[in-house]
């Protein structure tokens, strides 16, 4: 089982990504959406893992970055995109294919999902034990048949 990670992040390019990664020593690991007081955000922000983060600064090993309406580029702390599992579909393939915000819609073949972390929408046959609990450990997702 596997999942991909997208070469486009939601709000850079795969060169943009490539030069963030390299400025902070940080893998992408996509967009995904982070947990804000009022629940799960809307837009998704691109993630990042960071091995050696500054703790002494309160920095997390997962930061996001994003662009406000105006273009400006912000970066926040993207711990929580992570802080609770997220439900996949395994495709034929083994694939494990995940809804990344509330109106990501994929599919793949005769699987659909949909519903981000707000909701779980899926179509295809998941009455084989084909969803799949995915979390993450130290930027390495790890992926379990419900």
């Amino acid at each position: 089982m596997f999942i991909k990670t997208p070469e486009n992040g939601f709000h850079f390019t795969t060169d943009e990504i490539a030069i963030i990664a390299k400025q902070y020593g940080a893998q992408y690991m996509g967009y995904w959406t982070i947990k804000r007081e009022s629940g799960w955000s809307i837009d998704p922000v691109d993630v990042f893992y960071q091995p050696n983060p500054d703790v002494s600064k309160g920095h997390s090993h997962y930061f996001g970055m994003f662009r406000t309406f105006e273009g400006q580029v912000m970066i926040t702390n993207a711990e929580s995109a992570f802080s609770e599992p997220i439900t996949g579909l395994l495709t034929d393939d083994g694939e494990v294919i995940v809804s990344r915000c509330r109106h990501d819609y994929v599919t793949k073949g005769p699987y659909m999902i949909d519903g981000g972390r707000d909701y779980l929408r899926t179509s295809g046959n998941t009455a084989d034990g084909k969803l799949v609990k995915v979390t993450v450990e130290n930027g390495a997702f790890e992926l379990e048949i419900y």
